[in-house]
């Protein structure tokens, strides 16, 4: 075992309520549990499992980490550094939008009560895609619980305790059938499996986009060309698994809802919520998990 300990500087604005949320959905623990100031997430290094304690102070995150296996430690630092930078959503670039938000009367007093809010990141693209596959059209409670069932039959265990999110080559070698044994569905377990074969065959890569400022369209459409894939999956994908902070997630029935708040309107169907987000262009993805965060 490798393990290190480091402390990682945050933002004059940050705040710790939107990842203590994201990371403390899954009320059994499997994969990632939160407890105090802090959480804690198994994932993966060099296809070993690897595991990080994140506790929050006042400007900074102290960070403890470890993987099984015997690893240079330098290596093992540069891992947890940047992620941990890009689940918190550090180099997300929230003081443009926020600056346009208070100058919106309709925005305004939302986002003074969410200041200072980025958007938690999945650590891997892969898992943010199969988590927003198996969230499709079901509540957040539902997807929690096949999310976890699914990550604890078909992970992998860590000395920690927690679960590393199972991996693209195990899937496929797996039966369709077995991923229905979670509670998740015909439909989603053939797309899960599709996805997971694209990817160990090469077909697929989930690699590709290295930067907030990159082209999304390549892997949007690559993504849309599986069978269950629509915008709604392949947009939650790109905002949890890249921090890409401009896909509308218009078919979002929470995000209807908190629209329907803002603007007083007594329901709101999905296209004009869609031609409502766009005059927020290019932070419709940020602009939903604000609204996801309103009281």
């Amino acid at each position: 075992m490798t393990s290190l300990s480091l402390n990682i500087s945050l933002p004059n604005n940050f705040s710790s309520e939107g990842a203590l949320r994201y990371y403390g959905r899954d009320r059994a623990g499997v994969s990632e549990r939160v407890s105090g100031d802090g959480f804690e997430k198994a994932f993966w290094v060099d296809e070993v499992p690897a595991y990080f304690a994140i506790n929050f102070h006042d400007d900074k995150v102290s960070v403890k980490a470890n993987v099984d296996a015997q690893l240079k430690k330098s290596h093992l630092q540069f891992i947890v550094s940047s992620l941990v930078s890009r689940v918190l959503g550090l180099l997300q670039p929230v003081a443009e939008f926020e600056s346009i938000a208070l100058d919106d009367e309709i925005l305004k007093r939302t986002i003074i009560e969410t200041r200072g809010l980025r958007v938690p990141q999945a650590v891997s693209p892969w898992e943010a895609l199969i988590s927003s596959v198996i969230g499709q059209q079901v509540s957040v409670a539902a997807a929690t619980s096949m999310r976890s069932r699914f990550m604890k039959g078909m992970g992998t265990l860590h000395s920690s305790g927690l679960f590393c999110f199972p991996q693209p080559k195990f899937i496929a070698t797996c039966n369709v059938h077995e991923l229905r044994n979670f509670g998740i569905s015909s439909a989603k377990a053939n797309t899960i499996h599709s996805l997971a074969a694209a990817i160990a065959f090469g077909d697929l890569s989930l690699k590709q986009v290295l930067s907030l400022d990159s082209d999304f369209e390549p892997i949007s459409r690559t993504l849309l060309s599986f069978k269950g894939v629509g915008p709604w999956t392949v947009n939650n994908t790109l905002l949890r698994g890249y921090s890409f902070l401009d896909g509308s997630l218009h078919g979002d029935m929470v995000v209807r809802k908190k629209i329907q708040q803002l603007i007083g309107k007594k329901t709101l169907s999905v296209s004009e919520a869609e031609q409502w987000l766009t005059h927020y262009k290019p932070w419709r993805g940020l602009l939903a998990a604000h609204l996801w965060a309103m009281r």
